[in-house]
Order: structure tokens, then sequence, then C-alpha cells
């Protein structure tokens, strides 16, 4: 009964939220399978730590140590480095290669060589003839050793926030604040449950915070989508939008009937790639239609989109593809609209001064 108690008392949250997950995995078929392969891992490592710990629970009110208690505690100091490497796992996203999972893996495969010493030695933890755990200095070796996950994590987060990404970084602070916590907490307290919490609800809102975000962007190029397009601009304020530039592949017909599908596939990606390396901070990158792509610079100076429109252009002319560009400011007393069809024209007049161009060299060869 007591055991219950506990279950519904500290593991509610965890549960409900490996449950939720779960479900919700299973049932969302279009989202990145390599992302839900990786938020599985981490349910289950989640789901392993919930039974050691409750193992440990029931067993510590015994009168006298049993081997099931010691293999629960030190499954404990094991899967809580491993659930930190998994989320460090998640944040990567894309696939990595064997020796970069081995490195990230390193500091958990180090912990778990340390708690099973735990075999032959009593310098992690031992329990007397009364079942009382006694904690000493290799015990706190998960606790140094996750650290290196946690600055992993905050890297990531500092670097995402300064991409412009201000809600997943915010999200990860606080991921990292709320472990933090827990780790402090169970081990100042002599508590559990604390950092078991503290995951599954970072799993919870990240998964939700992914999956929102792949809805919002394109699949091939990973720009953010039409439809978040139009949301942004009614979202941005007036005096927040600098300008919008719109961009168009020249050509894209004549490579897919060229050169085929995936040749047109790889010069929209290669476009997309070119204008996100030279756009400032706080600009957003749209694909509006199939060689089509919109950019709002916001909070910027108009020097500053110059210069980046500049470097764009230098960009493309190391490719073999050619790209039109046009450009409007927002100006007082303008709807979106009207800055929208000014750059749209523009950009059309771009394309034509490409095209005499490129018939101009043909002419000269």
């Amino acid at each position: 009964m007591q055991l219950f108690y506990q279950l519904v008392h500290v593991d509610f949250v965890p549960l409900i939220t490996i449950l939720y997950l779960f479900i919700f995995m299973r049932a969302n078929d279009a989202y990145d399978h390599k992302i839900n392969e990786r938020f599985t891992l981490s349910l289950v490592l989640l789901a392993l730590l919930v039974i050691s710990d409750n193992i440990d629970f029931y067993c510590s009110g015994l009168e006298r140590p049993l081997l099931v208690r010691k293999l629960a505690i030190m499954a404990g100091y094991i899967l809580r480095v491993y659930l930190l490497m998994t989320s460090v796992y998640i944040l990567r996203r894309n696939r990595m290669k064997k020796a970069e999972m081995l490195l990230l893996a390193t500091p958990a495969i180090l912990n778990t060589v340390v708690i099973l010493t735990a075999f032959v030695s009593t310098r992690v933890f031992w329990l007397d003839e009364h079942n009382v755990l006694h904690r000493e200095a290799l015990s706190y070796a998960p606790h140094l050793l996750a650290l290196s996950y946690f600055f992993i994590v905050l890297l990531f987060a500092i670097i995402r926030y300064g991409r412009g990404h201000r809600e997943e970084g915010l999200m990860l602070f606080l991921s990292l604040a709320g472990v933090t916590l827990g780790v402090v907490g169970e081990i100042l307290l002599k508590t559990r449950g604390l950092l078991v919490g503290a995951i599954s609800l970072m799993l919870a809102f990240y998964y939700l915070y992914l999956h929102i975000e792949h809805f919002k962007r394109d699949n091939l190029t990973g720009a953010l989508n039409r439809m978040t397009f139009f949301a942004d601009v009614q979202k941005f304020k007036p005096e927040q939008i600098t300008a919008f530039c719109e961009f168009d592949l020249n050509d894209l017909k004549a490579i897919n009937d060229s050169k085929g599908h995936a040749a047109g596939d790889e010069a929209i990606v290669t476009t997309a790639n070119i204008i996100l390396r030279c756009l400032p901070r706080r600009s957003y990158l749209y694909r509006l239609g199939g060689d089509e792509f919109g950019v709002l610079f916001c909070n910027s100076r108009f020097e500053t989109v110059t210069h980046a429109i500049d470097r764009i252009r230098a960009e493309f002319e190391k490719t073999p593809y050619t790209c039109a560009i046009g450009t409007a400011a927002w100006e007082k007393d303008k709807e979106f609209t009207e800055i929208y069809n000014l750059a749209d024209k523009r950009m059309y007049i771009d394309k034509e001064r490409l095209k005499k161009s490129q018939g101009v060299k043909e002419e000269n060869a």
C-alpha cells in the first residue's frame, strides 16, 4: 500500500508523461521517425528509472539489505546520466555519425564503469547490516559527469537563442534550471522523483515544440513555410519590419527538364542555404512557392539589409545558379501588401536584367 502511495504521490507526473508521449508519437506517423526513435529511447530509460527508484524505495523499508536493492540503486545512478545523454541526442536532431554518438556517450559509459565497481568496492556506496545506505565519494561521479551534458545543452541553448530561435533557447534554459533544481533537491533533501519529474516535463514540452516547428517549416529546405509567413506578417508590428525581400531562382524548369527533379531540388536547397548563411540576426527566411523565397528583415538598419543582399549576390556568383532579387523597405502609412507588391515588381525587373546579362554572355561566348 505504501509503495502504491509513493507511485501516485511521487511518480504520477512522469508516468502520465510517458504514457501521453508514447501514444502521441504512435499516432504521429507523419513526424520525423529518427526524432521519434530518440524520444522513445528517452521514455524507455525514464520508465526504467521510475521502476528502479521504486524497487529501491520498497527495499529500503526492509530490515536486511537485499541484492535487488543494490542493483536498483546502481541502475538509478546509471540511468540518470544516460537520460541526459539521450536529451543531447534529441537536441542534435539531424543524423549523427557513429563516431559522434560514441563521443557524446563517453561520459555515460565512464559513469557506468564507475558505478559497476560497487560490486567489488565500497567507494561508491554500501549497505550496512541494517539496510542503511551509505554514500561514498564516488557516488557523486554521476553528478560530475552529468555536467558535461549540462554544458552541451547550455551551449546549444545559447546558439539557438543567438540565431533567433528565442522560444527554443528559453525553453532549454528553463529545462536546465528545472533539471538543476531536481538534482540539487534530491541531494539536499535526500528524496527522489524530482529529477525524473523535471526530465519528463522537459521531454514533453520539447517534443511538442519540435512537433509545432516541424509543421511550420518546409520539409525540403528547412525554411519557414508560406502559412507561417502570413502569420508572422500579422504578428510583427510595422515598426519591427525593416524590409521585405523576395527571391526567385531562375531557370528551375529548365533544370528539372534537362537534369531531373533531384537536380532541381538541389538547386532549391542551395538557394535556401545561401540566403540563410548571409542573413543577419532577426531575419526570417520563408519558402513561398516552388522556387520563390521571401525574407522579413526585422529590427535592422536598411544598410544591414543591403549588405546582406550584396553578400547573397556574391555567393550566387560562385554557383551555376542565378537568383532574381527584389527588396522593398518598410515605409510609414503603407500596408504590407504594397511593400510585398513593390518587392515583387523589383524582383521581376531584376529577373529581366539577369536574362539580358546571360544573353550577352552567351553571344560573346
